[in-house]
């Protein structure tokens, strides 16, 4: 019989639960996916300046410390490695490399909420109301939105794209910092 909490929960039940909040307040969730919503998924806000609507698909943009290097750049001026090298030393050598997540959408470019970042004081949040599935009405887990591919070659100059272009990773939503040295390892580059 498996063990139960003071509440009568075994662990698989209690793991397959999570606060989820509404603009209207905590409500229990069930969580049986933990994939990334389809990036096609419509999500319904409203702003808190007033009534104006949106429905528009939603994602996670991510931002490394000193990836605003390639701002100086084309990738037909540097590749994607000659850039990581520059970046890397400049901004990575020293340790774990912070990351600052947005919200984007069609006419949306928001921080995002739940920011660890302690100069961060407005979100999406601050400025909408919580989203909600337009086919469904369910609210957004944002641990579930798609976090955008940034990319650095000949079609795309996305700031900071060299990292996922020359190292196939992206973090995971939220994830407040990443070893740079661990990644170029995972993947096997040659230095660091």
């Amino acid at each position: 019989m498996p063990k139960r909490n003071q509440i009568g929960q075994t662990v698989t039940e209690r793991m397959n639960l999570v606060i989820a909040y509404s603009h209207d307040g905590p409500r229990m969730a069930d969580m049986t996916s933990y994939e990334p919503y389809p990036a096609d998924t419509l999500w319904t806000f409203r702003s808190r300046q007033g009534a104006y609507q949106q429905t528009v698909p939603l994602r996670l943009y991510w931002e490394a410390n000193g990836d605003w290097i390639t701002d100086e750049y084309t990738p037909d001026e540097i590749s994607a490695r000659d850039l990581w090298d520059r970046w890397f030393s400049a901004s990575a050598a020293d340790g774990p490399v912070s990351i600052f997540w947005s919200v984007r959408g069609e006419r949306i470019f928001e921080s995002a909420p739940f920011s660890t970042s302690p100069h961060i004081s407005e979100d999406f949040l601050t400025h909408y109301t919580w989203p909600e599935d337009a086919e469904n009405g369910a609210p957004l887990n944002w641990a579930r939105l798609p976090v955008g591919d940034k990319l650095w070659n000949d079609s795309h100059t996305d700031k900071g794209g060299f990292i996922q272009q020359l190292t196939g990773w992206k973090p995971s939503p939220f994830q407040t910092h990443f070893d740079a040295t661990q990644i170029a390892k995972a993947v096997g580059l040659s230095r660091v």
